[in-house]
C-alpha cells in the first residue's frame, strides 16, 4: 500500500528530478523578466539599449545580473534594433508560460529565445534632469 501510494504521489506531483527541473526553469523566467525590465529601464533612462549586460550593473542600487541557476552561465543578450533586444535561456523542459496571462515565456525545451521591442508609448524616456 505505501508503494501504491509513493508511486500514485510521482504521478500527480511528478518525480523529484521532474519537479527540480519545473523549478529551475521557473528560475530562469524569472531571471530573465527581471533582466527584460533592467533592460526597459536602463532604455529609458538613456534612450539606448545596453551594449552587453553587464552595463546593467549598478553598484548604487545593488543586486547582480542573473545567470543560470544550474550552470551558473550568463544569459544571452544581442540587440536587434534601436529598441529591440533579444534574451536567451537553456531550459530543460517545455513551459507553456507558467500560469502568466499571457504566452510571452512559452518556451521549448533547450535554447530558446524572446525577442522583445520596447513599446516607447507604454515605456516613454525618462525626462532629462
Amino acid at each position: 500500500m505505501v508503494c501504491v501510494t509513493i508511486i500514485a504521489g510521482f504521478f500527480v506531483v511528478g518525480s523529484p528530478v521532474s519537479e527540480r527541473a519545473k523549478q529551475l526553469d521557473l528560475r530562469r523566467i524569472n531571471d530573465l523578466t527581471n533582466i527584460q525590465y533592467q533592460i526597459i529601464n536602463y532604455w529609458q533612462a538613456k534612450q539606448k539599449l545596453p551594449e552587453a549586460l553587464l552595463a546593467l550593473k549598478d553598484d548604487l542600487r545593488g543586486g547582480a545580473i542573473p545567470t543560470d541557476p544550474e550552470t551558473g552561465a550568463a544569459y544571452e543578450y544581442a540587440i536587434k534594433g534601436s529598441n529591440q533586444f533579444e534574451l536567451c535561456a537553456i531550459f530543460v523542459r517545455v513551459g507553456q508560460g507558467y500560469a502568466m496571462p499571457s504566452d510571452e515565456w512559452k518556451h521549448d525545451a533547450g535554447r530558446t529565445c524572446f525577442t522583445r521591442t520596447i513599446d516607447k508609448d507604454l515605456y516613454p524616456p525618462f525626462p532629462k534632469r
